[in-house]
């Protein structure tokens, strides 16, 4: 498992390590060492051929999240193996092409940036054990794929190609989801050995739900009828990722997960007339609007379409019997369809246009190119000694006991060969187009769809060495693969599509005339559909006039009558009985009474300062009580979180100027009566309504053993320390600390964009503004449009930008002195909180609140410009990856050991100081880098003293 799960990940390893490789190589021998990369790989996954061939499956397995069913499995066999070959070998060529493709070093390492991790998730859908697996990898293909033909991202085109194949492919990818997970559970697994195996899930009485949502995922990813015009909309995207995209992954993907689930789901009339019906509709037609396109990529993308469709309809044949047939088409349409889009990109680069009505008599110019296309074409036609013909041959072979399947096979075998021949003919034979702009392209573009040709020549020429034994593994049994097989009904249907298809080509100056009903195309019923939904949208938003208070009335109003509902229901036999114990209850009733007042006040006082600190006052009470419980870490955890929230409300009432904070206070309380009696109505509504919930939820409680028991009574014997809190959040429930924590570090860096500093460059006077602003309006073009401009957010001769906020207000001899001192004890006690947060209160997110609030006090007293020095090697935004790289790379290091995901490990070190070292004080590290890195990125961006944030 261990070699087979660096096939899988080293592709996106590898484009993890190019920032630093690419320092000291070319571009091209960055490429060619990429290509060398991905062939080695290849010829890797060839020497598990025999062990295939004897063993017919090798399936291991790694826990991962086991209550979740969720493990590290990888399933190997001979269709596993097919797909990743043609994964990793037509991958390789497509590395290749690209160094030539791309004429700049920078758009070609984006391209490569995105195309190995792509590689590598695709690798995951095809090696995958496990269904949960699979669609991770399989909806990282659709998001990376999105990238991929948004690639131009100055084209619109692009940007809507992108938008809707994601939207498609996504969607289909959430029903997907549905039934896979509803698949696993009733096979009683997620594990795909043992779901194959399962033959009684077609009795399943979910088997018709389940099989259906998969369908839908399989066919929106493999662009089937009614979902098919996604694929010939992404065509925007770069000609080597297009390649890729149609050839060996992403529409590959739901042929690859139909013949997986085949066994398990397959011969029922729901599979074989469901998969039937809609292959024959998708080949037939993606073969007629084909041959209707000018654009080649276009016409690729829909012959793409109508051999995927073909693919679809075998699979629906009872008992395996169009399992050969599928895979020597896979194989097959792999190879032709890589070297006819890479043929297209080396025309598209030579001429500037992929528009057929302007090309011809290209042969002279690109004479290599033109027998590549040729070998390629005659390929996609079927003809001997080509491996394309074998695979139509096997096609017929299959489809000889259904009559009118197999007329519609034959038509859309007759009209893919007039597309082929038109492809090649009327492009490189012909006459020479006129006023066709040309220049010669690299020699190197040849090099990839040369071998690729060359491979379909000699997999026909060489069937039963190259293929056979590769078939033989997949159809579990010894196969007869022949160029010739005889001069049978198969034989002669072939010629009789070859015939048929010739005489379409002839006659295409007739045909291309004729007038075709103007019917409604799927991507106008899809914008159709989009524009409606936006336009309920708009009819919604006409309802929010702009102002918070509105929102939130609505907002806070379901909640009462939810809250109220639900609490008054269950409030028939409510009894609680109240005991006071004068030691504690005094106290907490004076913090209860406290935080009710400070609450009121933040309310009362119309200074911002008086009631931000207030609304601290507030958390400290509430902490007190914590503590009382008593709760030292959660008290603990409260006190950091408003002592901080409240410094980061001060500092950013700073940047407000003092006549907007006033103008916010006057709306607030100058509101007419009816206004503030509706807002105190909501208040006191909610209040009442948590109250009757809370009533209701603690009246009604069951009284089963409570799980704290457990907890206190396992922590210390399970993860060697006695903090509960902490084992909890590290170990018993570390999965959601690893979401929160992110989610935490992506929320700092959300804070960049929200409040993004200008970028560099000469000031604008205002003077000069307001000339230009005349000047635009003038010729009618926004300012903002203006190349390089960038507006101050306020345009008045009184602007104070790059003045710190708070200089020198709190800057004093005394204050800094302080600060200096209190900085590196802020550090100190974090370490405490690392290093003895499992002996007593304190983990690594006190750690990161202590230690930031140094940080924040350090901006707040020296301000922006000495501060960001201070900081800047600190690198706060590098803290953030490191903290969550370290939190997930510590819950994924036990699977090394065998152990599953997020596993507890004690390190037994002799250490000093009575210092305990395990997992759980990684973890902990990483927290608390990503916190202090997440304070300092928010402190360094409200503090920058160059932009104001009005209110």
């Amino acid at each position: 498992m261990f070699g087979i799960g660096i096939i899988s990940l080293a592709p996106a390893i590898t484009a993890l390590l190019r920032p630093a490789v690419r320092k000291f190589i070319s571009k091209e021998i960055y490429g060619w060492l990429l290509a060398g990369l991905v062939s080695i790989l290849f010829v890797w996954l060839l020497t598990f051929i025999p062990i295939v061939s004897e063993v017919e499956h090798v399936a291991v397995s790694v826990p991962w999240v086991p209550q979740l069913g969720l493990t590290l499995s990888i399933y190997l066999d001979g269709l596993s193996l097919l797909f990743s070959l043609m994964i990793l070998g037509i991958g390789a060529m497509i590395v290749l092409y690209s160094i030539y493709y791309f004429d700049d070093a920078q758009s070609l390492d984006r391209f490569y940036t995105l195309l190995l991790p792509f590689m590598s998730a695709m690798l995951v859908v095809v090696l995958a054990g496990n269904v949960l697996t699979l669609f991770i990898g399989w909806e990282l293909t659709s998001v990376i794929s999105f990238l991929l033909v948004s690639f131009n991202g100055e084209n619109e085109a692009a940007r809507k190609g992108a938008l809707q194949a994601l939207i498609i492919t996504g969607g289909g990818g959430l029903a997907l989801m549905v039934g896979l997970v509803m698949l696993g559970t009733a096979a009683g697994s997620m594990e795909l050995n043992q779901i194959i195996a399962n033959t009684s899930l077609r009795d399943d009485p979910l088997y018709s739900a389940f099989t259906v949502l998969i369908l839908l995922g399989c066919f929106t990813k493999s662009a089937q009828f009614p979902f098919h015009f996604w694929l010939p909309g992404a065509m925007s995207a770069p000609t080597p990722a297009s390649a890729y995209l149609h050839s060996a992954t992403m529409v590959k993907a739901g042929i690859y997960l139909l013949l997986r689930l085949a066994p398990a789901l397959g011969d029922t009339p729901l599979w074989q007339n469901g998969l039937l019906f809609i292959g024959l509709v998708t080949g037939l037609m993606g073969a007629l609007f084909a041959l209707r396109q000018t654009d080649l990529k276009a016409a690729l993308a829909y012959a793409t379409v109508s051999q995927l469709g073909i693919l679809v309809a075998l699979i629906s044949l009872p008992h395996g019997e169009g399992l050969k047939a599928a895979a020597v088409g896979i194989l097959a349409h792999g190879l032709y369809k890589a070297t006819l889009f890479l043929t297209v990109g080396a025309v598209d680069h030579a001429t500037s246009t992929r528009d057929m009505r302007y090309l011809g008599g290209l042969r002279q110019q690109m004479p290599g190119w033109a027998v590549v296309a040729v070998i390629a074409g005659l390929s996609m036609a079927g003809i001997p000694p080509l491996l394309g013909f074998v695979a139509k041959e096997s096609l017929l072979e299959a489809m000889l006991n259904t009559p009118l399947s197999l007329a519609v096979i034959v038509i859309s075998a007759a009209l893919t060969v007039a597309l082929a021949f038109i492809l090649v003919w009327d492009v490189f034979g012909g006459k020479v187009a006129q006023n066709t702009y040309f220049h010669a392209t690299p020699k190197g573009l040849l090099i990839g769809p040369v071998s690729l040709a060359g491979l379909s020549l000699l997999a026909g020429v060489g069937l039963p060495v190259l293929i056979a034994p590769l078939i033989e593994t997949i159809v579990g049994k010894e196969t007869h693969l022949a160029l010739f097989s005889g001069f049978g009904t198969p034989f002669l249907l072939s010629l009789t599509a070859i015939a048929s298809g010739l005489a379409v080509f002839a006659t295409r100056s007739i045909w291309r005339g004729w007038a075709f009903p103007a019917l409604p195309t799927g991507t106008q019923i899809y914008q159709g559909a989009v524009h409606s939904i936006e336009h309920v949208g708009d009819l919604l938003l006409r309802t929010q006039g702009g102002k918070l208070r509105y929102y939130l009335a609505v907002i806070l109003s379901s909640v009462i009558v939810l809250q109220a509902t639900a609490g008054l229901a269950h409030l028939t036999n409510a009894a609680l009985v109240f005991e006071f114990h004068p030691s504690l209850d005094i106290l907490r009733t004076v913090l209860l009474i406290l935080c009710l007042s400070m609450m009121l006040a933040s309310i009362l006082f119309k200074n911002h300062l008086i009631a931000a600190l207030s609304l601290g006052v507030a958390g400290y009470s509430v902490g007190g009580l914590f503590l009382i419980e008593p709760a030292p870490d959660v008290a603990l955890v409260q006190f950091m979180v408003e002592t901080i929230g409240t410094v980061l409300l001060i500092v950013m009432l700073a940047r407000i100027r003092s006549v907007e904070r006033k103008q916010a206070i006057d709306s607030l309380w100058n509101q007419s009566r009816i206004g503030l009696v509706r807002d105190v109505l909501i208040a006191a509504g909610i209040g009442i309504g948590v109250g009757l919930f809370v009533l209701a939820a603690l009246t009604n409680r069951p009284q089963p053993q409570s799980i704290a028991t457990w907890h206190l009574e396992h922590t210390e014997e399970m993860v060697g320390f006695p903090d509960v809190v902490g084992a909890i959040v590290t170990d018993f429930r570390g999965m959601d600390t690893i979401i929160e924590i992110t989610v935490f570090g992506v929320a700092a860096l959300g804070v960049i964009t929200i409040l993004a500093k200008p970028s560099g460059g000469p000031r604008w006077p205002v003077s000069m503004v307001k000339v230009v602003t005349s000047i635009q309006q003038t010729i009618r073009k926004p300012v903002s449009e203006v190349e390089n401009f960038i507006p101050p957010p306020y345009l008045d001769d009184h602007d104070t930008h790059g003045e710190d906020l708070f200089l020198p207000s709190f800057s004093t001899p005394l204050t800094r002195v302080i600060t200096r001192i209190i900085l590196p004890l802020a550090f100190l006690v974090a370490l405490a909180h690392l290093f003895y947060g499992g002996d007593g209160p304190g983990d690594g997110f006190t750690a990161g609140v202590v230690s930031g609030l140094g940080v924040a006090l350090w901006y707040i007293v020296f301000g922006y410009h000495e501060a960001h020095t201070q900081f800047k090697r600190l690198g706060a935004r590098r803290l953030i990856g490191i903290g969550v790289a370290l939190v997930i790379a510590n819950a994924a290091f036990p699977m090394l050991l065998g152990r599953p995901f997020l596993s507890h490990l004690n390190f037994d070190l002799p250490l000093p100081a009575n210092i305990h070292l395990s997992s759980t004080f990684v973890y902990e590290t990483g927290i608390f880098l990503t916190v202090l890195g997440s304070i300092t990125t928010v402190m360094e961006a409200i503090a920058y003293p160059k932009e104001v944030e009005p209110l």
